[in-house]
């Protein structure tokens, strides 16, 4: 099985343009986005959450999987799939109906236009990612409401379910879909479109809150349950987990992480989302990363979804410190050779199993042979 991210950024990429058109006089620049204008930094840019699962079908051909197609999803198939040998997608999975998941789906017509490449691109996703697409993009649902030439992508929808193994067409590879909380919504009044699934409970982990509503022109406090904007992480055989997009997992979600495996039989990967070293609304933070690598118990945990704050080599000297207490002590002894943002991510660090983490970035590969062992051409067999 081989894993290609397309793309490690969050939903507004790098660099970002306030970054580079930023004048000097406007305070300290951003290194990291800077960096994205010299070859050193090539691997700080980083365009929409992404990748490929490439592997053998039953029958023995290559099966590629999508996961996500988002705003930028045009250019990372430009820059990854010649260089790759990719061409057919025998299948897309959309994790969510945010923009950096689903808004680079008109651009699938260079695949199915004129059966350029194949007929049609099977798409799975939920009901209220659906919905979500019906609403924002009525062309790719029914004809009748294209414009212009009428020049549309060919799709066949999918709905998966919470917690339901699926498979692609006849493959023999299956795929487990399970919910976790990806932030939360911020309306008050139930929307046909963005309604959570009822398979999780959100009373049971969530606080509540003050919401102002106006009765007959009377202003009056109420306290309501703060809704969870679910979104889907995905369990490849048991040999990928993917986890993109999430600021909490519920209870359901980790007996499906944990699902087939124990101590002697870890999972080889583990794709896990981290914005950057603090915490956020809608995503982990480094230090809830960490804790959920290490709950996981991956051979390999590679962190993506990253905002701009931190460069790639300061996330490598970070992780390394995860894996390796003694690389910690190292390099607190030696901090007048760390930046601010390194001293702060080691400082976040706590106590606990050590594992193997390391951020990913766009156009790394990763390859999980028969007996379960892993390996990439970034960072090799170590």
């Amino acid at each position: 099985m081989e894993f290609i991210f397309l793309g490690t950024g969050t939903s507004s990429c790098l660099p970002n343009v306030h970054c580079l058109t930023k004048p000097p006089e406007d305070g300290s620049p951003c290194r990291t986005c800077l960096s994205t204008l010299t070859p050193e930094g090539k691997k700080n840019i980083r365009r929409n959450t992404s990748g490929v699962i490439r592997m053998d079908a039953k029958d023995g051909r290559k099966v590629t999987i999508v996961i996500d197609a988002g705003k930028t999803f045009q250019a990372a198939a430009v820059e990854w799939f010649p260089k790759y040998g990719l061409r057919r997608i025998d299948a897309l999975l959309i994790t969510h109906a945010h923009a950096d998941a689903m808004n680079g789906l008109d651009d699938l017509r260079g695949w199915t236009l004129g059966k350029n490449i194949q007929s049609h691109i099977d798409v799975y996703l939920s009901a209220e990612t659906f919905r979500e697409v019906q609403r924002s993009f009525p062309y790719l649902v029914a004809k009748e409401f294209a414009s212009g030439g009428g020049d549309v992508p060919e799709f066949v929808w999918h709905i998966i379910e919470d917690k339901v193994p699926f498979e692609i067409d006849d493959t023999g590879i299956r795929i487990t879909p399970f919910l976790v909380h990806h932030g939360r919504l911020f309306t008050t009044v139930p929307h046909a479109a963005c309604v959570p699934t009822p398979t999780t409970d959100p009373t049971q982990v969530l606080p509540t809150q003050l919401a102002d509503l106006a009765l007959h022109g009377e202003s009056k406090k109420v306290e309501t349950v703060i809704q969870p904007y679910l979104c889907f992480g995905f369990k490849i055989e048991q040999e990928i987990v993917y986890l993109s997009d999430v600021s909490y997992i519920p209870k359901e979600a980790w007996a499906i992480i944990n699902e087939g495996r124990g101590d002697h039989s870890p999972l080889p990967v583990c794709v896990l989302d981290c914005l950057g070293l603090r915490e956020h609304t809608s995503h982990f933070g480094f230090k809830q990363a960490v804790q959920t690598a290490r709950e996981i118990g991956a051979q390999r945990t590679y962190l993506t979804g990253f905002a701009h704050k931190v460069s790639h080599e300061e996330y490598v000297t970070i992780t390394k410190a995860v894996g390796d207490a003694s690389a910690k002590a190292r390099d607190e002894e030696a901090t007048a050779e760390l930046t601010e943002t390194e001293k702060e991510g080691l400082d976040i660090i706590e106590e606990g199993k050590q594992v193997w983490v390391r951020p990913a970035h766009d156009g790394l590969r990763v390859f999980i042979d028969g007996e379960g062992r892993v390996r990439d051409e970034t960072y090799g067999n170590a």
